[in-house]
């Protein structure tokens, strides 16, 4: 089972009992955050869901989102693809123990996991751009 990430309370009633984004917003926190490595890291997470993006409203812009939504996991959390966007922009933050896991084992999810975890579509890291 995975634990949840970047599903907010302002996207509606199907997420009424998740967290407030604000809840997850500190600017301190996030400037310490190494960046590069960490939008690389959530980027390179498993496909285990795609939904349309209009389940996904864009909580801080006004703007009509049609296309794939994408579910991204590491074999232990999963999370919305635009997770980066609000991380870069608005300040969010993850869940300390998320963070320290990603830091521990470099950014980089184990090919362990992966091999573990077959049903999931990997994408390669090494290939992700940033």
């Amino acid at each position: 089972m995975y634990k949840e990430f970047g599903f907010w309370k302002e996207y509606g009633n199907r997420d009424s009992d998740s967290p407030s984004l604000d809840c997850y917003r500190n600017r301190l926190i996030n400037e310490s955050y190494n960046k590069d490595k960490l939008v690389k890291y959530l980027h390179s997470g498993g496909i285990v869901a795609v939904s349309s993006k209009i389940n996904f409203p864009h909580i801080f812009k006004n703007v009509e989102r049609s296309g794939e939504f994408l579910l991204l996991t590491d074999g232990f959390w999963v999370w919305p693809e635009d997770l980066t966007e609000y991380i870069l922009n608005y300040d969010v933050i993850l869940p300390e123990d998320w963070y320290e896991h990603i830091v521990k084992n470099s950014y980089k999810i184990s090919k362990e996991i992966k091999q573990e975890q077959k049903d999931i579509h990997w994408r390669d890291y090494d290939r992700i751009d940033t």
